[in-house]
């Protein structure tokens, strides 16, 4: 049986991984920005705000963009040097990340 201060520090130490956990980004969650071979070119059109990423890295990855005020990109399927145009008609290019 496990005695008062081992519980007293396990609860602590949840309490403290909870906040952490809580306090730490959608982005992070996911894995992290991606990688400088993942390359990101953001325009403002008319239409709207467009984002073209394009797959460098020598091997498959699978990428997510992170949208400012709206929802997220699903998760992507890149095969390496293949590219992908997505049109933000809501919210603001952030970031990219792995996924």
């Amino acid at each position: 049986m496990p005695s008062r201060k081992h519980v007293t520090a396990a609860a602590a130490a949840l309490t403290v991984l909870g906040a952490a956990l809580a306090a730490a980004p959608a982005a992070y969650a996911a894995g992290g920005t991606a990688p400088a071979c993942i390359a990101r070119v953001v325009d403002e059109m008319p239409d709207g705000q467009h984002v073209w990423l394009e797959n460098n890295c020598g091997k498959t990855m699978h990428v997510k963009v992170i949208v400012d005020g709206w929802y997220d990109s699903s998760c992507l399927r890149l095969a390496d040097r293949a590219s992908r145009e997505l049109v933000l008609k809501v919210g603001t290019y952030h970031k990219t990340v792995v996924c």
